[in-house]
Protein backbone atom coordinates (compact mmCIF):
# COMPACT_ATOMS: atom_id res chain seq x y z
CA UNK A 1 0.00 0.00 0.00
CA UNK A 2 0.99 3.61 -1.05
CA UNK A 3 1.78 5.92 1.55
CA UNK A 4 2.85 9.44 1.90
CA UNK A 5 4.19 11.65 4.47
CA UNK A 6 3.12 15.35 5.18
CA UNK A 7 4.88 17.52 8.08
CA UNK A 8 3.42 20.83 8.60
CA UNK A 9 3.86 22.80 11.66
CA UNK A 10 1.63 25.20 11.31
CA UNK A 11 -1.54 23.02 11.50
CA UNK A 12 -1.01 19.29 11.51
CA UNK A 13 -4.72 18.40 12.85
CA UNK A 14 -6.58 21.28 10.70
CA UNK A 15 -4.97 19.90 7.11
CA UNK A 16 -5.68 16.39 8.27
CA UNK A 17 -9.26 16.66 9.01
CA UNK A 18 -9.62 19.13 5.42
CA UNK A 19 -7.84 16.19 2.94
CA UNK A 20 -9.84 13.42 4.94
CA UNK A 21 -12.74 15.70 3.37
CA UNK A 22 -11.44 15.76 0.01
CA UNK A 23 -9.64 12.33 -0.29
CA UNK A 24 -12.84 10.26 -2.27
CA UNK A 25 -12.49 7.08 -0.32
CA UNK A 26 -14.32 4.71 -2.68
CA UNK A 27 -12.61 6.09 -5.46
CA UNK A 28 -8.91 5.62 -4.26
CA UNK A 29 -9.83 2.14 -2.32
CA UNK A 30 -9.92 4.28 0.56
CA UNK A 31 -7.84 6.59 2.55
CA UNK A 32 -6.50 6.32 5.95
CA UNK A 33 -4.71 9.32 7.31
CA UNK A 34 -2.82 9.32 10.88
CA UNK A 35 -1.24 12.49 12.10
CA UNK A 36 1.00 13.10 15.30
CA UNK A 37 3.25 15.97 16.49
CA UNK A 38 3.41 18.02 13.18
CA UNK A 39 3.66 15.10 10.59
CA UNK A 40 0.86 12.87 9.21
CA UNK A 41 0.77 9.84 6.90
CA UNK A 42 -1.99 9.41 3.87
CA UNK A 43 -2.13 5.75 3.26
CA UNK A 44 -3.89 4.90 0.21
CA UNK A 45 -5.23 1.19 0.41
CA UNK A 46 -5.16 -1.97 -2.30
CA UNK A 47 -2.41 -2.24 -4.65
CA UNK A 48 -1.26 0.25 -7.01
CA UNK A 49 1.05 -0.08 -10.00
CA UNK A 50 3.48 3.16 -9.70
CA UNK A 51 2.82 3.76 -13.23
CA UNK A 52 -0.85 2.61 -13.31
CA UNK A 53 -3.81 4.90 -14.31
CA UNK A 54 -5.23 4.50 -10.55
CA UNK A 55 -2.20 5.28 -9.28
CA UNK A 56 -2.08 8.85 -10.87
CA UNK A 57 -5.37 9.36 -10.63
CA UNK A 58 -4.22 9.00 -6.21
CA UNK A 59 -1.48 11.48 -7.02
CA UNK A 60 -3.60 13.75 -9.04
CA UNK A 61 -6.20 13.87 -6.26
CA UNK A 62 -3.79 14.38 -3.29
CA UNK A 63 -2.28 17.02 -5.03
CA UNK A 64 -5.14 18.59 -5.99
CA UNK A 65 -6.50 18.57 -2.11
CA UNK A 66 -2.85 20.22 -0.99
CA UNK A 67 -3.29 22.64 -3.73
CA UNK A 68 -6.70 23.70 -2.34
CA UNK A 69 -5.41 23.64 1.37
CA UNK A 70 -2.13 25.93 0.34
CA UNK A 71 -5.20 28.58 -1.77
CA UNK A 72 -7.13 29.04 1.29
CA UNK A 73 -5.04 28.53 4.32
CA UNK A 74 -1.96 30.71 2.58
CA UNK A 75 -2.70 32.40 0.03
CA UNK A 76 -3.68 35.77 1.36
CA UNK A 77 -0.64 35.34 3.88
CA UNK A 78 1.62 34.92 1.02
CA UNK A 79 -0.09 37.78 -0.95
CA UNK A 80 0.38 40.06 2.71
CA UNK A 81 4.18 39.20 2.23
CA UNK A 82 4.61 40.26 -1.10
CA UNK A 83 2.95 43.79 -0.76
CA UNK A 84 4.95 44.45 2.47
CA UNK A 85 8.22 43.62 0.36
CA UNK A 86 7.15 45.23 -2.52
CA UNK A 87 5.97 48.33 -0.92
CA UNK A 88 8.33 48.72 1.77
CA UNK A 89 8.39 52.12 3.03
CA UNK A 90 5.08 53.03 2.16
CA UNK A 91 2.04 53.73 5.28
CA UNK A 92 0.10 51.10 6.87
CA UNK A 93 -3.42 53.27 5.13
CA UNK A 94 -1.70 52.68 1.27
CA UNK A 95 -0.56 48.85 2.16
CA UNK A 96 -3.92 48.24 3.57
CA UNK A 97 -5.61 49.75 0.18
CA UNK A 98 -3.52 47.88 -2.20
CA UNK A 99 -4.25 44.96 -0.15
CA UNK A 100 -8.37 45.16 -1.05
CA UNK A 101 -7.35 46.18 -4.51
CA UNK A 102 -5.34 43.14 -5.29
CA UNK A 103 -8.18 40.69 -3.67
CA UNK A 104 -10.87 42.05 -5.50
CA UNK A 105 -8.08 41.31 -8.36
CA UNK A 106 -7.87 38.01 -7.29
CA UNK A 107 -11.32 37.29 -5.96
CA UNK A 108 -13.83 38.65 -7.98
CA UNK A 109 -17.37 38.50 -6.55
CA UNK A 110 -19.38 36.83 -9.67
CA UNK A 111 -16.08 34.63 -10.83
CA UNK A 112 -13.84 33.69 -7.72
CA UNK A 113 -13.80 30.02 -8.53
CA UNK A 114 -12.75 30.59 -12.17
CA UNK A 115 -10.18 33.03 -11.49
CA UNK A 116 -8.60 30.64 -8.85
CA UNK A 117 -8.32 27.45 -10.97
CA UNK A 118 -4.90 28.67 -12.99
CA UNK A 119 -3.39 29.45 -9.70
CA UNK A 120 -4.64 25.73 -8.13
CA UNK A 121 -3.36 23.57 -11.31
CA UNK A 122 0.33 25.39 -10.88
CA UNK A 123 0.28 24.74 -7.55
CA UNK A 124 -1.57 20.77 -7.91
CA UNK A 125 1.39 20.34 -11.02
CA UNK A 126 4.08 20.96 -9.33
CA UNK A 127 3.22 19.00 -5.91
CA UNK A 128 2.04 15.39 -8.53
CA UNK A 129 6.00 16.25 -9.95
CA UNK A 130 7.21 16.29 -6.80
CA UNK A 131 5.36 12.82 -5.30
CA UNK A 132 6.03 11.52 -8.81
CA UNK A 133 9.89 10.88 -6.93
CA UNK A 134 9.48 11.63 -3.36
CA UNK A 135 6.69 10.23 -0.40
CA UNK A 136 8.01 13.03 2.10
CA UNK A 137 6.42 16.63 2.07
CA UNK A 138 7.23 19.41 4.28
CA UNK A 139 4.77 21.88 3.68
CA UNK A 140 5.86 24.81 4.58
CA UNK A 141 9.30 24.25 2.62
CA UNK A 142 7.08 24.06 0.16
CA UNK A 143 5.56 26.63 -0.43
CA UNK A 144 8.78 28.58 -0.04
CA UNK A 145 11.13 27.04 -2.09
CA UNK A 146 9.19 25.52 -5.29
CA UNK A 147 6.23 27.65 -5.74
CA UNK A 148 8.41 30.26 -7.23
CA UNK A 149 6.04 30.49 -10.48
CA UNK A 150 2.87 31.08 -8.22
CA UNK A 151 4.37 33.38 -6.12
CA UNK A 152 5.59 35.30 -9.13
CA UNK A 153 1.83 35.08 -10.33
CA UNK A 154 0.50 36.77 -7.53
CA UNK A 155 3.50 39.38 -7.61
CA UNK A 156 2.38 40.41 -11.24
CA UNK A 157 -1.36 40.72 -9.39
CA UNK A 158 0.31 42.80 -6.85
CA UNK A 159 2.27 45.25 -9.32
CA UNK A 160 -0.95 45.77 -11.25
CA UNK A 161 -3.11 46.47 -7.78
CA UNK A 162 0.13 48.87 -6.99
CA UNK A 163 -0.89 50.65 -10.25
CA UNK A 164 -4.81 50.87 -10.04
CA UNK A 165 -4.14 52.51 -6.19
CA UNK A 166 -1.97 55.12 -7.72
CA UNK A 167 -4.48 55.85 -10.42
CA UNK A 168 -6.95 55.97 -8.06
CA UNK A 169 -5.27 58.24 -5.70
CA UNK A 170 -4.15 60.30 -8.54
CA UNK A 171 -7.74 60.68 -9.19
CA UNK A 172 -8.86 61.56 -5.50
CA UNK A 173 -6.57 64.29 -5.46
CA UNK A 174 -7.79 65.88 -8.71
CA UNK A 175 -11.55 65.12 -7.37
CA UNK A 176 -10.53 67.21 -4.34
CA UNK A 177 -8.72 69.91 -6.34
CA UNK A 178 -11.59 70.55 -8.58
CA UNK A 179 -14.21 70.42 -5.33
CA UNK A 180 -12.34 73.07 -3.70
CA UNK A 181 -11.93 75.38 -7.06
CA UNK A 182 -15.44 75.50 -7.06
CA UNK A 183 -16.16 76.07 -3.88
CA UNK A 184 -14.28 79.12 -4.36
CA UNK A 185 -16.04 80.53 -7.54
CA UNK A 186 -19.10 82.51 -7.91
CA UNK A 187 -21.37 81.11 -9.65
CA UNK A 188 -22.54 82.67 -12.82
CA UNK A 189 -24.98 80.87 -13.74
CA UNK A 190 -27.91 79.24 -11.17
CA UNK A 191 -29.35 76.49 -13.00
CA UNK A 192 -27.56 74.25 -16.03
CA UNK A 193 -29.08 71.64 -17.95
CA UNK A 194 -26.74 69.55 -19.79
CA UNK A 195 -28.06 66.96 -22.27
CA UNK A 196 -26.45 63.62 -23.34
CA UNK A 197 -26.75 63.01 -26.70
CA UNK A 198 -26.18 59.93 -28.54
CA UNK A 199 -23.28 61.16 -30.74
CA UNK A 200 -21.09 61.70 -27.25
CA UNK A 201 -21.48 65.53 -27.33
CA UNK A 202 -23.37 67.62 -25.13
CA UNK A 203 -25.84 69.67 -25.81
CA UNK A 204 -26.33 73.30 -23.08
CA UNK A 205 -29.17 75.02 -22.07
CA UNK A 206 -29.33 77.75 -19.06
CA UNK A 207 -32.96 78.17 -17.03
CA UNK A 208 -35.18 81.17 -17.77
CA UNK A 209 -34.46 84.27 -17.98
CA UNK A 210 -30.28 83.04 -16.37
CA UNK A 211 -29.18 81.92 -19.50
CA UNK A 212 -25.39 81.12 -19.88
CA UNK A 213 -23.51 84.51 -20.15
CA UNK A 214 -21.86 85.63 -23.96
CA UNK A 215 -18.86 86.49 -22.93
CA UNK A 216 -18.43 82.24 -21.41
CA UNK A 217 -19.90 81.05 -24.37
CA UNK A 218 -17.74 82.95 -26.64
CA UNK A 219 -14.43 82.51 -24.94
CA UNK A 220 -15.71 78.62 -25.36
CA UNK A 221 -16.39 79.37 -28.88
CA UNK A 222 -20.02 77.96 -28.81
CA UNK A 223 -22.91 78.91 -30.29
CA UNK A 224 -25.39 81.29 -28.12
CA UNK A 225 -28.52 79.42 -29.58
CA UNK A 226 -27.07 75.88 -29.61
CA UNK A 227 -24.27 75.47 -27.39
CA UNK A 228 -22.82 72.01 -28.14
CA UNK A 229 -19.69 70.66 -26.09
CA UNK A 230 -17.83 67.55 -27.98
CA UNK A 231 -14.68 67.12 -25.35
CA UNK A 232 -15.24 65.70 -22.26
CA UNK A 233 -12.03 67.79 -20.57
CA UNK A 234 -13.81 70.67 -22.37
CA UNK A 235 -17.00 70.23 -20.31
CA UNK A 236 -15.17 70.20 -17.38
CA UNK A 237 -13.56 73.37 -18.26
CA UNK A 238 -16.58 74.66 -18.97
CA UNK A 239 -18.70 73.62 -15.87
CA UNK A 240 -15.88 75.10 -13.69
CA UNK A 241 -16.33 78.44 -15.41
CA UNK A 242 -19.90 78.59 -15.35
CA UNK A 243 -19.91 77.24 -11.47
CA UNK A 244 -23.77 76.77 -11.59
CA UNK A 245 -25.50 75.83 -8.20
CA UNK A 246 -27.18 73.28 -9.51
CA UNK A 247 -27.07 71.17 -12.45
CA UNK A 248 -29.46 68.89 -14.39
CA UNK A 249 -28.04 65.72 -16.46
CA UNK A 250 -30.53 64.76 -18.85
CA UNK A 251 -30.31 61.14 -20.51
CA UNK A 252 -27.50 60.25 -18.06
CA UNK A 253 -27.61 56.48 -19.59
CA UNK A 254 -25.78 57.89 -23.15
CA UNK A 255 -22.45 59.35 -21.20
CA UNK A 256 -20.25 57.23 -23.17
CA UNK A 257 -17.39 58.40 -20.92
CA UNK A 258 -19.02 56.94 -17.14
CA UNK A 259 -15.87 58.52 -15.22
CA UNK A 260 -17.03 62.24 -16.57
CA UNK A 261 -20.45 61.54 -15.31
CA UNK A 262 -19.12 60.26 -11.82
CA UNK A 263 -16.47 63.88 -11.35
CA UNK A 264 -19.73 65.78 -12.47
CA UNK A 265 -21.59 63.94 -9.75
CA UNK A 266 -19.01 64.42 -7.34
CA UNK A 267 -17.85 68.18 -7.66
CA UNK A 268 -21.04 69.33 -7.89
CA UNK A 269 -22.86 68.30 -5.20
CA UNK A 270 -26.54 70.07 -6.19
CA UNK A 271 -26.53 67.22 -9.48
CA UNK A 272 -29.70 66.29 -10.21
CA UNK A 273 -30.23 63.25 -13.20
CA UNK A 274 -33.21 63.60 -14.88
CA UNK A 275 -34.71 60.55 -16.84
CA UNK A 276 -36.18 62.20 -20.28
Amino acid sequence: MPSFRVDYAKDIKGLARYLEKKMAPKALQGVRIRHDGNSMVIIIGGYLRRNGRKYSCMIRKLSDSLADYILISHEKDILSRIINRICEGLPKSDLDEIGRIACKILYPEKSAEKHMQDRRKLISDKIAEYLETSRNLTLDGFITFRLGEYVKKLEAEVDRAIRQYFVEKQYEEYINLLTTFIRMQCPKVPELHVFAQSDGSYRIEGAGPFDIPDDITKSYGLEKNQPVIHDDDFMIGFLLTCAPIRIFIHNADKFKNKELLNTIKTVFSECVLVND
